[in-house]
């Protein structure tokens, strides 16, 4: 399976939990909490990932953000995760697997975000020579 669809609820104590978590300044539209561009990352860390093996770390490869309209507090998301790639590499610290995601979040079936994600797992054997 590589593709995971799941609803989020966008409250304003999420918005304001995660800006105050990352020192990133607070904009309201119309009286309304905006997300913070990068926000989007955390959606899909609530849901279970099945090709994502919880007891490995992952470290942020890249990341980026196409936004179509604002992201509010209050807005009900219908999210789609999709594994798009998954690379075999071999880097300094040994085997590696690269994992990228696109993630998309429509509200009232219209698309808000679209997010990239390259999350990067070092083999086993390589987290135990450091």
């Amino acid at each position: 399976m590589n593709k995971l669809e799941f609803a989020y609820h966008l409250t304003p104590e999420a918005i304001l939990a995660y800006a105050h978590s990352t020192e990133t300044p607070l904009q309201k539209i119309d009286g309304t909490w905006l997300a913070p561009p990068t926000m989007p990352v955390t959606f899909w860390t609530l849901a279970d990932v099945p090709w994502l093996d919880k007891e490995r770390t992952f470290i942020h490869g890249s990341q980026s953000f196409a936004y179509e309209k604002p992201l509010l507090a209050g807005a009900h998301l219908d999210c789609v995760l999709t594994l798009t790639r998954m690379e075999q590499k071999t880097g300094h610290s040994g085997a590696l697997t690269l994992y990228t995601h696109l993630l998309e979040c429509r509200c009232k079936g219209e698309l808000v975000v679209s997010a990239e994600t390259v999350l990067i797992s070092l083999e086993d054997h390589a987290w135990k020579k450091r």
